[in-house]
């Protein structure tokens, strides 16, 4: 999960009015979160001459998983008594809750979970049946983003493919777009000690859809 998907989702609670009763599909009781504006921040700027030239590069800090914090509950704003669904904890997979929650939920929420499922379409499918009728869709998921297996890493969206997928479910499009978007030059430092840092470009999609 990306700090700036708690962000956005503050701003579209703001703007839709997110209600309760609330499902975070596929989510964790305490998400890890990635704020990459602190890799930003403390990346290091040089400044090369060279036969009378200048170039100016971004180096990522050494110390890149300072950037990784937990927090319990994130979407506790909305609905203090939101319900958790993760077959890691047990729960049937998305596309077993309409069984379990036909129309139950006002507000569902995917971040970072929709790149690991097998079949995106019969997924959104199922979302559409446990949103209750009036309730919105808010899913947030990787268009470039290192590979990730959990246990398994899928697929990587973008805004036109996520409305795509959700109008073929019967939701109606209400906005979509990329919040997510640093630059390879921007300080962003890969953590794998393997690839010593090199930099990389980080950016995610995002949908917010309802259930007329």
């Amino acid at each position: 999960m990306f700090k700036k998907d708690i962000d956005l989702i503050r701003g579209l609670h703001a703007k839709y009015g997110l209600r309760g009763p609330l499902l975070d599909a596929g989510g964790l009781i305490a998400p890890c979160i990635a704020d990459y504006d602190i890799s930003v921040a403390k990346a290091v700027s040089l400044a090369l001459h060279l036969d009378e030239h200048q170039w100016s590069i971004t180096v990522p800090h050494p110390v890149q998983n300072d950037r990784y914090v937990q927090m319990e509950r994130p979407w506790s704003f909305i609905d203090p008594q939101y319900v958790i669904a993760n077959p890691e904890y047990g729960d049937p997979y998305i596309e077993q809750l309409p069984e379990k929650y036909p129309e139950a939920f006002s507000t569902v929420i995917l971040v970072s979970v929709f790149e690991h499922v097998e079949n995106p379409y019969k997924v959104s499918d199922a979302l559409y049946k446990i949103v209750s009728k009036g309730g919105y869709l808010i899913n947030s998921a990787p268009f470039l983003f290192p590979y990730h297996p959990s246990p398994e890493d899928n697929f990587r969206y973008s805004p036109v493919a996520l409305r795509r997928i959700h109008e073929s479910s019967g939701f109606t499009w209400l906005e979509g777009d990329f919040h997510v978007n640093y630059s390879s030059k921007a300080g962003v430092g890969d953590t794998n000690p393997n690839n010593y840092g090199a930099p990389q470009s980080i950016m995610a999609s995002y949908a917010c859809c309802r259930k007329d």
